[in-house]
C-alpha cells in the first residue's frame, strides 16, 4: 500500500513538530510504503491553493533517525541513499497533485492521502474551509484518492514528546480503521480527523463521528494606523502614537494586519449543540469528520467511534507464518491468540511469500513441522527470525538418549532429585530379533533381573511417538515374542497392498500399536511402576499427567500450570493378573474411538491427593532435567537465542505421590486435548505469545477479553541458565 504524506506546515521544525514523529509512526505500526512531499515552509490558511504561472522547484532532505533532531539538506539533487522527503515550493494541495502524479511513480500509484497533522485544530467552518492541510486532503479526494486531514488540537505550545508520540499511535491506528473500512457506496471522499494533544489521550478517549460546526466570524485583520511603507527602501517605519503622520497617496499604502479573534471563535463553541467538530475537541474527545470534495457535509454518520485493540507501544512489525493446515487442531488456535493479541501482526501461510522474504526487512515468527523450519535462517538470522524449535535437542526427545543423559547427570549430581525420578533403564540396539540374546549378554544387569521374573518391564521404541509399539514384559521368552512379532508386522507391511479399500479400523489397542520396520533398532526398556496412583472417583484407571515445558532462548525453561491427566480405558490391575494393554497404557492416541469423555481430564480439578506436592514435584524435575541436557553439549542439545520449544512431558505418579518422568515429546499432539479442552492448548498458546515471542521482538500485546484467575495457565519459570556463551 503506497501512502503519501504531505502538510501545510512545511519540514520539521518550530511551525511543523509533528510530521516527523507521524511518519516515524506510520513505518513503525504499518507495513506500508510512505512518500513524503512537503511545503518548503509553513502554507496555513491557504485552503485548497494553487497559484497559477508558478513553477515549482523541488529539493530534499534525508530525516533525522530520532524525531526531534535536525534534518539533513536540504538539497536540489537527490542522492538515492537512504531515505529522502521532497520539498516543494508551492502550496499543500500543490505538494499533493505533484505527489500522486509526478514524484514517486517507482512505487506505484498513491492508494491514500495523508495530510498533516496539523500543528494546531481544524475544526468548524472556519478553520476547514481555510486550511492548507484540509485543502492537501481535498487536492487529494478530488484526484480520485481516499484522503485524511489529521489536525492536533494542542493547549499549550510547549509539547510534550510522549504526547505526541501518543497522538500519533492512536492517529495511524484510526487512519487504518478509517482506509480499511472506507464506505463503497461513493459518499466520503476525504475525514478530516481532530487529535486533543492532552496528558489523557490514550486508549480510552472516545472517537465520535462528527458535522462541521458551520459557525461564522468577524474582521480578522486589522488596519494599521501608525505605520506608513516607504516605498524606495520597502521598510516599515513604526511612529509614535502621538504623531499621527499624513499618508502620502504617492508613497505610502494603506496597510491591514492578519489578527483573527480565534478565542472568541472558540469560545462560540458552546453556544452550539453537540455533535459537531469543535464540541467534540472542546470535551476531549477525537472528532472524525466525513466529507464530500464539495464541501458538503454527509449525512448518516453519528456516535461513538470504537477502534479494535491495539498495543501502545509496539515496535517494528513481525510477521507470523504459519504453515500447519488452516483446518488442524493447533491453526485456529494459534491464529486467534495472534489476531486479538498483535492485532498488527500479519498472518502468512505461505512460506515463499514476498513479504517474509530475507531482505525484506520485515521480522518473521515461524510455527511450523520441524521439516518445514529454515535453519539456515535460524542460524544466520538471530535478531529476525523466531521459530518454534531448536535444531539438537535429542538429548531429550529420543528416549533412550534421555536415559542416557540423565544416568550423565546423576552421576556427577547424585543428590539429584533425578536418582527417585527416573525408572531404572536399559538401553537396546537390535537390529533383528535373532540377536536379543547376544543383546542381553551386554546388559546383564538386566538379564539377570529378567531371569528372575519379580519386576515387570516396559519397551519402547526409541524414535516412535504416540505410543506406537509400546508392550509390557517380565520374562526374556516375552520379550523374544516380541521382537519377533515386530518382525512379522514388518514383513506382512511390505505384502500389504498399498490401495487396499478392504482395511478397517482397529478395534483394541493391541491391534493399534504396532510399529513401523524402521523404527526397530534402538529401544529403551524400563522398570515398569507397579504401584500407580489410583483414583476411586476416576473408577481406578491409571493416569499420566501431561505437561507441556517450554524452553525459550538459551535458556529459560517454563513448565505451563494447566497439566492434563490421562487415562487408561479400563481400571488397573497387577500385570500379573492382566497384562491387557487397555488397563495399563494411558496415551490416548492409541484409544481412537474408544477413548470416552473421562479419559482426558484438567489435573488441578482431579480430587483425592496432593496435587502442589506434584506440581512442586514435576517443576524440580523438569529443571534438572534440562540442566542435564546441557551438560552434554551443543550436538545432543544446542539452545538458540532465536528459538523456543513448546515439549509434552509425561509424568507418573505412584501410590506414595512419588513422581516420574516417563518421556518428552517433541511438537506434542495437542489433539489429544480434545474439544472440551481447548481452553487449555489456548491458554498455552496465549502465554507463549505474551511471555515468549512478543518481548522476542520488543512488541506489548494487548490486554483484553475474558481474564483467567485461576492461575492455572500461567507459565512458571524452573530454569533460568545463560548458556548463549558456552559454545
Amino acid at each position: 500500500m503506497h501512502v503519501l504524506v504531505t502538510n501545510d506546515d512545511g519540514p520539521p521544525g518550530p511551525d511543523s513538530p509533528f510530521v516527523d514523529y507521524f511518519v516515524n509512526a506510520l513505518k513503525k505500526y504499518t507495513d506500508w510504503d510512505i512518500s513524503v512531499a512537503l511545503p518548503e515552509s509553513q502554507k496555513s490558511w491557504i485552503s485548497k491553493a494553487h497559484v497559477i504561472g508558478h513553477t515549482m522547484t523541488a529539493s530534499f532532505i534525508a530525516p533525522a533517525s530520532n524525531p526531534g533532531e535536525p534534518y539533513e539538506g536540504p538539497y536540489y539533487k537527490k542522492r538515492n541513499c537512504g531515505e529522502e522527503w521532497v520539498l516543494l515550493d508551492g502550496t499543500p494541495a500543490s505538494c499533493t497533485q505533484v505527489g500522486i502524479h509526478h514524484l514517486f511513480q517507482d512505487k506505484g500509484p498513491v492508494d491514500l492521502v495523508l495530510s498533516g497533522p496539523n500543528f494546531g485544530r481544524n475544526s468548524s467552518a472556519l478553520y476547514i474551509l481555510s486550511s492548507g492541510t484540509v485543502g492537501a486532503a481535498l487536492e487529494g479526494a478530488l484526484c480520485g484518492v481516499p484522503s485524511i486531514g489529521l489536525s492536533f488540537a494542542y493547549n499549550s505550545r510547549i509539547l510534550d514528546p510522549e504526547h505526541t508520540k501518543v497522538a500519533c499511535w492512536l492517529s495511524v491506528r484510526l487512519v487504518k480503521y478509517l482506509y480499511d473500512n472506507w464506505p463503497k457506496d461513493g459518499q466520503v471522499d476525504l475525514y478530516s480527523v481532530n487529535i486533543p494533544l492532552h496528558a489523557e489521550l490514550g486508549d480510552e478517549t472516545k472517537i465520535k463521528y462528527t458535522h462541521i460546526l458551520e459557525n461564522r466570524w468577524g474582521s480578522a485583520f486589522e488596519y494599521i494606523e501608525d505605520t506608513v511603507l516607504n516605498s524606495p527602501t520597502g521598510e516599515l517605519v513604526e511612529v509614535a502614537d502621538q504623531v499621527q503622520p499624513e499618508i502620502d497617496e504617492e508613497s505610502g499604502k494603506l496597510q491591514f494586519r492578519w489578527k483573527p479573534n480565534l478565542k472568541a471563535v472558540q469560545d462560540g463553541v458552546s453556544e452550539w449543540p453537540e455533535g459537531n467538530d469543535a464540541w467534540a475537541i472542546a470535551q476531549g474527545h477525537v472528532s472524525v469528520t466525513p466529507l464530500r470534495a464539495n464541501y458538503q457535509g454527509v449525512a448518516g454518520y453519528a456516535g461513538e467511534l470504537k477502534l479494535p485493540s491495539w498495543p501502545l507501544l509496539s515496535s517494528s512489525p513481525f510477521a507470523a507464518l504459519i504453515t500447519y493446515p488452516l483446518t488442524s487442531y493447533i491453526y485456529p488456535l494459534l491464529a486467534s491468540n495472534i489476531h486479538h493479541l498483535l492485532p498488527n501482526v500479519k498472518i502468512v501461510t505461505d512460506p515463499k511469500d514476498p513479504v517474509i522474504a530475507e531482505g525484506s526487512g520485515v521480522n518473521v515468527f515461524h510455527f511450523a513441522e520441524y521439516e518445514d523450519l529454515n535453519f539456515e535462517r535460524l542460524i544466520a538470522d538471530r535478531e529476525h527470525y523466531l521459530t518454534c524449535s531448536y535444531i539438537y535437542r535429542k538429548a531429550l526427545i529420543r528416549k533412550n538418549f534421555l536415559a542416557h543423559t540423565i544416568a550423565t547427570y546423576m552421576a556427577k549430581h547424585p543428590e539429584s532429585i533425578l536418582k527417585k525420578s527416573f525408572p531404572e533403564s536399559y538401553e537396546l540396539e537390535l537390529d533383528y530379533a535373532e540377536y536379543l540374546e547376544e543383546m542381553l549378554d551386554e546388559i546383564f544387569e538386566f538379564r539377570d533381573q529378567l531371569i528372575e521374573g519379580d519386576s515387570w518391564w516396559i519397551l519402547k521404541p526409541s524414535m516412535s511417538d504416540r505410543g506406537q509399539g509400546i508392550r509390557i514384559f517380565h520374562t526374556i521368552e516375552e520379550l523374544q515374542e516380541i521382537f519377533d512379532s515386530f518382525e512379522e508386522d514388518g514383513e506382512e507391511e511390505e505384502e500389504e497392498d498399498e490401495d487396499d479399500e478392504d482395511a478397517v479400523a482397529p478395534k483394541s489397542i493391541s491391534e493399534s500399536n504396532g510399529i513401523v520396520t524402521s523404527q526397530i533398532r534402538f529401544f529403551l526398556i524400563q522398570k515398569y511402576i507397579r504401584n500407580p496412583l489410583l483414583l476411586e472417583s476416576y473408577c481406578n484407571r491409571k493416569f499420566h499427567i501431561r505437561t507441556y515445558v517450554v524452553a525459550c532462548g538459551a535458556l529459560k525453561v517454563y513448565v505451563y500450570r494447566d497439566m492434563l491427566a490421562l487415562f487408561a480405558l479400563k481400571p488397573y490391575s497387577s500385570p500379573d493378573s492382566d497384562s491387557d494393554l487397555e488397563a495399563h497404557l494411558t496415551n490416548t492416541c492409541l484409544q481412537g474411538d474408544l477413548k470416552d469423555e473421562g479419559s482426558v481430564r484438567r489435573f488441578w480439578c482431579l480430587e483425592g491427593f496432593d496435587k502442589d506436592a506434584v506440581w512442586e514435584q514435576i517443576c524440580r524435575i523438569t529443571s534438572e532435567t534440562f540442566a542435564a541436557a546441557v551438560s552434554l553439549g551443543r550436538l545432543h542439545f544446542q539452545p538458540l537465542p532465536n528459538a523456543f520449544e513448546i515439549y509434552g512431558i509425561d509424568f507418573l505418579v505412584d501410590s506414595d505421590l512419588n513422581v516420574s518422568i516417563l518421556e518428552i515429546n517433541a511438537y506434542p499432539d495437542f489433539a489429544q486435548t480434545g474439544n472440551d479442552l481447548k481452553l487449555v492448548v489456548d491458554g498455552l498458546f496465549k502465554s507463549v505469545l505474551s511471555e515468549i515471542v512478543a518481548p522476542f521482538f520488543k512488541v506489548e500485546v494487548v490486554q483484553g477479553g475474558e481474564k483467567d484467575d485461576s492461575g492455572f495457565g500461567e507459565l512458571a519459570l524452573v530454569l533460568d541458565q545463560d548458556v548463549s556463551g558456552r559454545w
